[in-house]
């Protein structure tokens, strides 16, 4: 294992390999530090050319958990689909959908549950807590049953059933609170505090999450074999886009490219403070009123955690790269458009990012040659009811004879 420590991104102060949700001199953001000229020496980067079918584990050494403490379901290693059809309604050339629907639970959030709860794991903890809006909830109850830990899941009350029936049947013990995800991260915070849990909150609070986001970075690529001009990533708080970029320039340290993507933060219209602050040309973000958008995974106020998405504005700066808002009704055409077009089913806050595409388009931001990834980040399964909203399906039953059938098909061309 080449993590060495705990470091702050605001004043610098280092830590022991611990996990630790902030630094006790500034209150600043933790990451994890590794010795990459140690890396280099070694030659683990063969790591990024040689799969050995262990999903993002393949990339362990990259990771800040001992072998022995590892926590997994087999998350990662997720397809990218190349996708002409979706590329051509917008005339632009390249357009790449990076599929998280595939992981074990139905979304990203597994790749950052699996590091920090391995993490946890390693350091002895028997119970763990989070707070989410949904698909890292699931994703904690599940490996939390995996490594046969006890788990409190606090959730809005908002949260679809779909989600509420997946943690419940893992075990988890699920607390619904009355009011949004930044009310759920607090008490899920001070619960912590006081028990002493871990908490595997996905956002920047855990330095051990984010840690498994970047491993996105190292499949990408492994599957392009070049770095991408965008990478559009839907965000709440923003740890999926950071890890990714993080990832990126790791690639860039180990001398393994010679470039970064720009990265866009795509955010509903409806709780949008990363994009208002990028918008407005503001250094820090500032919490936003209460959601309204059918988007429930990027619905997040930040409200007494802003840094957070101070952090992720930094970096879409730093990268090059934008923030956009995208309405409701434009995240729901493109969730029906990558079912009927991709054929990946995805929840309104996967299909964000494809929602984006258009406008991106539109302000001349990509042009027609870019290559573009898309990340879609859940599973339509996990979030059906805001999906069957928008969808007529036939009422109509026939019996089992070929000539009511054919006359059915016919009556359905015409």
């Amino acid at each position: 294992m080449f993590a060495t420590k705990l470091k702050c991104l605001r004043c610098g102060a280092e830590f022991p390999l611990l996990t630790r949700y902030r630094c006790l001199k500034c209150k600043g953001i933790l990451d994890v530090d590794y010795d990459y000229d140690a890396m280099k020496k070694e030659g683990v980067s063969s790591q990024f050319t040689m799969r050995k079918g262990e999903g993002m584990w393949d990339f362990k050494d990259f990771l800040p958990v001992k072998k022995e403490s590892i926590v997994t379901l087999r998350e990662g290693d997720t397809p990218l689909f190349h996708c002409e059809r979706l590329a051509a309604l917008l005339n632009l050339s390249n357009v790449y959908l990076k599929d998280e629907t595939r992981n074990p639970t139905g979304s990203f959030k597994d790749r950052p549950v699996s590091c920090a709860i391995s993490k946890a794991r390693e350091e002895g903890a028997n119970t763990v807590v989070t707070s989410s809006s949904g698909n890292g909830a699931v994703a904690v109850a599940s490996y939390a049953a995996k490594a046969g830990m006890k788990v409190i899941i606090l959730v809005p009350s908002t949260t679809s059933r779909n989600k509420l029936l997946s943690i419940v049947s893992s075990g988890a013990i699920l607390v619904k609170i009355k009011g949004t995800y930044s009310d759920c991260f607090r008490v899920a915070r001070e619960l912590s505090q006081k028990y002493e849990w871990i908490n595997l909150t996905s956002t920047f609070l855990n330095p051990f999450a984010t840690e498994g986001d970047k491993t996105v970075a190292y499949e990408l690529y492994q599957q392009l074999n070049f770095v991408p001009d965008w990478i559009l990533v839907p965000v709440g708080a923003g740890p999926l886009l950071v890890g990714i970029y993080k990832g990126y320039k790791e690639l860039k340290k180990l001398g393994l490219v010679d470039k970064l993507p720009a990265m866009v933060g795509v955010q509903a219209k409806g709780c949008a403070p990363i994009v208002r602050a990028f918008d407005r040309g503001d250094l820090e973000v500032k919490a936003w009123g209460i959601p309204r958008t059918i988007a429930s995974g990027i619905a997040d106020p930040l409200k007494g955690y802003s840094d957070d998405g101070t952090l992720t504005l930094q970096i879409l700066r730093e990268s090059g790269g934008v923030a956009v808002a995208v309405d409701d009704q434009n995240i729901m055409e493109s969730t029906l458009k990558l079912s009927s077009i991709a054929g990946i089913f995805a929840e309104p806050t996967g299909a964000s990012s494809v929602a984006s595409l258009k406008k991106l388009k539109e302000k001349g931001i990509l042009k027609e040659s870019d290559t573009v990834i898309c990340m879609v980040t859940g599973s339509g399964f996990k979030d059906t009811h805001a999906i069957e909203e928008h969808i007529e399906i036939p009422v109509t039953e026939l019996e089992p004879a070929l000539e009511k059938v054919e006359n059915f098909l016919k009556q359905e061309n015409t």
